[in-house]
């Protein structure tokens, strides 16, 4: 009886170390499929500003149906990750840290030293006052990013830029807009 037991303990342990010995081994990448088939034009606008994907609302609704079809096995992370409930939950416990350092700050004793207070509003406003001027920071217009497409084309590299997606009405192909501007000697035209 001893015997057995011990044998199959040996068996089970075995078994058990060989589901951690392929632990390392990465799962196999999914191969990706195509959820529908649809034509696309591609054209260049010398006004146009930025790239714009031009999509009839008919092909916008046959892809939401391929995709809510393709869609059905998200995982419990990805479902979290996306959900909506996540970011309302992160605003309240935002707003109740916020609001409970300020009611801490309040009744905090009246001993505060006022040019440590001054000093640490003024560093908030200055790292404020930077964060508006970096994010304000506008870039160069979107057509700069996709100056040099023929040339990556004639040479296989990718190019990549912004683009602009507007859904139009009726039933066409995708057209894809590249804004593509002729240089003249050192200026832009």
């Amino acid at each position: 009886m001893k015997r057995t037991f011990f044998a199959t303990a040996a068996i089970v342990a075995v078994l058990a170390s060989a589901i951690f010995a392929f632990g390392d081994i990465a799962r196999p990448k999914p191969t990706p499929k195509a959820l529908l088939y649809s034509g696309l034009t591609i054209s260049s606008d010398s006004k146009a500003s930025e790239a714009r994907l031009v999509i009839s609302q008919a092909t916008l609704k046959d892809l939401e149906d391929a995709a809510a079809r393709n869609n059905g096995n998200e995982t419990l992370s990805q479902r979290i990750m996306h959900s909506s409930s996540r970011t309302i939950l992160a605003g309240v416990f935002m707003f109740l840290a916020i609001s409970s350092a300020g009611i801490w700050f309040a009744r905090s004793t009246p001993k505060r030293n006022t040019k440590a207070i001054v000093a640490v509003v003024l560093a908030a406003v200055a790292f404020g006052i930077g964060t508006i001027i970096v994010r304000a920071n506008a870039g160069p217009p979107g057509y700069i990013r996709w100056q040099n497409l023929p040339q990556s084309l004639k040479d296989g590299r990718e190019t990549s830029g912004g683009v602009s997606i507007e859904v139009v009405p009726g039933d066409d192909n995708m057209k894809l807009i590249i804004p593509m501007r002729k240089s003249v000697g050192s200026g832009e035209e």
